[in-house]
């Protein structure tokens, strides 16, 4: 019985750790275009709503890997494009880029 138990428990393990190195890396990328509404430089958060002043909000993480560029494809600081229309992909809520759109 014991054994069984542990058989089953293994199982168990198993596949929880399998399912979660198959949703960790997915690879399914969101884009979001809209105005970047706020920067938490405490957080590396940005918000971006989405559809329009009245749209939905999405909160973003930005990474080390993330990169940020202007409208004419130059690096930037995330602050300096709050009030300003942007793309972003990302996949699981943490940004690949922003990029600034006219």
């Amino acid at each position: 019985m014991r054994s069984m138990t542990k058989s089953v428990l293994a199982m168990l393990i198993v596949a929880v750790v399998a399912m979660g190195a198959a949703e960790a890396g997915c690879g399914v990328k969101d884009t979001h275009e809209g105005t970047l509404k706020a920067y938490d430089q405490e957080t590396n958060t940005i918000l971006v709503t989405v559809g329009g002043e009245d749209g939905e909000e999405v909160k973003i993480a930005l990474t080390k890997d993330t990169t940020v560029t202007d409208g004419k494809g130059e690096k930037a600081e995330p602050g300096a494009l709050v009030g300003t229309k942007v793309k972003v992909v990302s996949e699981h809520a943490k940004a690949d880029s922003v990029q600034q759109v006219a």
